[in-house]
């Protein structure tokens, strides 16, 4: 399904920061999937962008993120191990889509890595309703805590390296707390990074499917729609 979509590079505000970020969308895309890594130093040519070429492909549209910030990034390292920044972060995020009258009500999706995945347990335990699909790639989800992994319902894929055995570890401990519908994928041959040949595709292709069959379909008005509703 090919999309005439325009790439945008913009800036969102996040409390006292504002977040790099890169919008692909177009009228009829299916659905927008927010891409959030914990930093991404240039997005265009990031991989996180290239994963994103292939849910464009399949007809969403994207929204890049990098949710810290270069002057956070080179200062603290750690400070990604901040849940609840990334946590506020990522309701700024949902916040500034719903404020947009070209993505209002279009179903979302997230596709999230390293801690970014916590906090996306976080916020979904909590509000439920906005989000349709979760995909977790090399995530920490056990970052969210006990609670809100239980309380979690909405559709969570995790993508699992195989070879990052404490990553598993971890993974599998929070895969079984997590209460609601839920897939786990492991790749053989892959790292943390994805890095290896063909793994970081395979992923993703993991991660389409999960969204085309979670996001609920989106019925996009024809120029006979529009016509009739103005003409009544």
């Amino acid at each position: 399904m090919a999309l005439a979509l325009r790439h945008t590079d913009i800036r969102i505000q996040a409390e006292r920061v504002w977040l790099d970020a890169l919008l692909s969308h177009a009228p009829d895309v299916r659905g927008l999937i927010i891409v959030a890594a914990p930093f991404v130093a240039r997005l265009r040519e990031s991989r996180e962008n290239y994963a994103s070429d292939f849910l464009r492909d399949t007809g969403f549209g994207t929204l890049l993120v990098s949710m810290l910030t270069p002057y956070e990034e080179s200062r603290d390292p750690d400070v990604r191990y901040d849940i609840s920044l990334l946590h506020h972060r990522l309701q700024a995020l949902l916040a500034w889509v719903d404020q947009q009258p070209h993505l209002t009500d279009i179903p979302i999706g997230i596709l999230s890595a390293s801690t970014v995945v916590a906090a996306g347990v976080r916020q979904l335990s909590k509000d439920p309703e906005r989000v349709s699909a979760l995909v977790s790639r090399s995530g920490r989800a056990d970052l969210a805590g006990a609670d809100p992994l239980r309380k979690l319902r909405v559709p969570t894929l995790m993508l699992i390296p195989a070879g990052e055995a404490d990553l598993r570890r971890s993974s599998e401990l929070a895969y079984a707390l997590i209460g609601g519908e839920k897939v786990w994928r492991e790749f053989p041959n892959a790292s943390a990074g994805f890095i290896e040949p063909g793994t970081l595709e395979a992923s993703t292709t993991a991660a389409c499917e999960w969204f085309k069959r979670h996001l609920p379909e989106r019925i996009i008005p024809t120029q006979e729609d529009s016509e009739a509703a103005e003409n009544e």
